[in-house]
């Protein structure tokens, strides 16, 4: 029987390590003076860290104590009511990304750096953090085929951006039978599918469809490219 694993590593972009930081990212190996220049080196490592939501909830409770916030000893101690009363303290109770998170988000199994990027947004306690890059891969210990893959993610307030090696293999396979079709209209829907997911990780609406419009206007003035 093989057994399936994925590991990643990456890095906090920000001023400096804080409770907060901690708090949220602890369970990532958090190594606060590696590699330096702004930037915390976080990790997945398989059967060594697994992060998961219930990491969140020592460090935010820990967090909590750190800062006077009380918890009533009648209420269950989950992470819903321990952001709604950190969002008083950092005062960030009008965000509506977070109400949203708050309300929806179930806090199970692996904490999402998405979610965590999110709030600590909020809870700014003067480590500023802009973004999180982060790579990762799957492996198997038997050689399988399609058991062996990666993913990058770039994350911030303003755009995020994720990949995977599967998608390029998918891609490439639909583009390849869209041509030995003669295909144009599937073609052209594929490329104009993946710019649309592409832009669709800028954040601010009237940035991205002014983007969308430029991008537009670029491709219709670019030269027609022969191969060679």
């Amino acid at each position: 029987m093989a057994n399936n694993y994925y590991e990643g590593t990456g890095v906090l972009v920000l001023e400096r390590v804080t409770p907060v930081i901690k708090a949220l990212f602890g369970a990532f190996a958090l190594d606060a003076s590696h590699p330096g220049n702004g930037q915390a080196y976080i990790a997945q490592i398989a059967e060594t860290n697994d992060p998961r939501w219930t990491d969140v909830l020592d460090g935010l409770e820990d967090l909590a104590a750190q800062i006077g916030i009380l918890m009533p000893d009648d209420e269950e101690l989950s992470i819903p009511p321990l952001l709604e009363r950190l969002a008083a303290h950092f005062g960030a109770e009008q965000d509506g990304e977070l109400e949203n998170l708050i309300e929806h988000h179930k806090f199970e199994d692996s904490a999402e750096l998405e979610a965590l990027l999110l709030i600590s947004s909020c809870f700014d306690d003067g480590h500023h953090l802009s973004a999180i890059q982060f790579e990762g891969c799957w492996y198997s210990s038997r050689p399988r085929l399609f058991e062996f893959g990666g993913d990058g993610c770039y994350l911030s307030r303003e755009v995020q951006v994720f990949r995977t090696s599967s998608q390029v293999l998918q891609l490439g396979d639909q583009l390849r039978k869209t041509i030995l079709a003669a295909d144009i209209e599937e073609a052209s829907a594929l490329i104009a599918l993946e710019a649309a997911n592409l832009l669709a990780g800028i954040n601010d609406e009237q940035f991205r469809l002014t983007v969308r419009h430029r991008v537009a206007e670029r491709l219709a003035q670019m030269p027609t490219i022969s191969a060679v």
